[in-house]
Formats: C-alpha cells, structure tokens, sequence
C-alpha cells in the first residue's frame, strides 16, 4: 500500500494493488472503491470482494422479488463475512427471504486455502449433508468450477452436487449483479 502511494503521488496510478486475501488476512478492511482506479486487476482478485459488495449494494435497491425459495450461499472460508453482510443486507430489503451463508472449510487442499475459487465439490458435499437446516437451493460462485465445463477441481460435477444434496444448484457469476439475481430469482 505504501509503494502504491508513491506511485499514485509520482505517476498519478497506484500501479501495484494488494489482492483482498491479503486485507482479510492481515484482518484489515478492505479499501473503498476509489482505491481500485477502475479495477483494473479485478480478474487477480484484486478488489473483487469490494466490487461485488458495491454492486450487489446498487442492485439491492432496485430489485424487485416475489415468493423466494430458501438457498444455502456457498462460500470460501476467507469471504463468507462478507457474503454474510450481503444476505443481511438482502434479508433487511425482504424480511421473509430464508437464506444463509455456509462457508466451506477447504479439506482437499487443506485448511489453510480459504478462497472460494479452490472449493470442491466433495468438500462442499461432505459439509452440507451434515449441515441443518439447508436451502431449497444451493448458490454457488463460478470461480468454484474449472473454466466452462461444470466440474469442481476434484472432478465432482454441478450435476453430481445436486443428486448428493437433493437440492438445485445455481452457479451465480462472480459479480454482485449476478448474486443479487441468484438470491431473488
């Protein structure tokens, strides 16, 4: 962040940006908006999480729902309080939303990989048989599956999740359009 500065002072651009795992593990808040210029790195992680909490802000306010089956929101360890935030926000518009945010404790790579983009399918699977109380329908991130073919890391498939479960599944893209449209849809 400091060489950011500089740069910003000397070149009029931060230039370099720190990823939001590193805010969130140094237990720091993540930067407003401004401080992404744009969001430039947005596809490295930089500034995601903040992204996605601004947009599903703008897209909250003009949303327009009905009757909302329950949904369980799947998350990585690192962001579910921030996805938590956002149900909160959603269930504050629409008092009779049913939703929540389960966050996956990563136990194919091991514990210390938090980010949702290396959640599998088997982990999400093994935590959410157990789990009381499970939606109507599971949400989950994109990024959780490997480029355009629907399969988790561990090779576990969106279909196979959803016979396991007994529940639907919807894979929301990984902007707060998206997740707000998932949630009221």
């Amino acid at each position: 962040d400091e060489f950011g500065e500089k740069c910003l002072r000397e070149r009029g651009t931060r230039t370099f940006f720190c990823a939001d795992e590193l805010y969130i593990k140094a237990g720091r808040e993540l930067p407003k908006e401004e401080y992404y210029e744009e969001y430039g790195q947005l596809e490295n992680g930089v500034g995601m999480l903040r992204s996605t909490m601004s947009e599903f802000m703008m897209a909250l306010e003009d949303i327009e729902y009905g009757k909302v089956k329950s949904f369980t929101l799947v998350s990585g360890v690192s962001a579910a309080p921030y996805m938590e935030k956002l149900v909160a926000a959603a269930k504050e518009k629409c008092p009779s939303l049913q939703g929540e945010v389960v966050a996956i404790v990563n136990d194919f790579f091991g514990h210390l990989i938090d980010v949702s983009g290396l959640v599998t399918g088997g982990d999400i699977i093994k935590q959410l048989k157990s789990h009381e109380g499970l939606g109507e329908r599971i949400l989950i991130p994109t990024n959780m599956l490997r480029h355009g073919d629907g399969i988790f890391l561990d090779d576990v498939t969106v279909e196979q999740l959803e016979r396991e479960l007994d529940r639907s599944v919807t894979v929301s893209e990984t902007d707060g359009w998206a997740l707000a449209e998932a949630i009221f849809s």
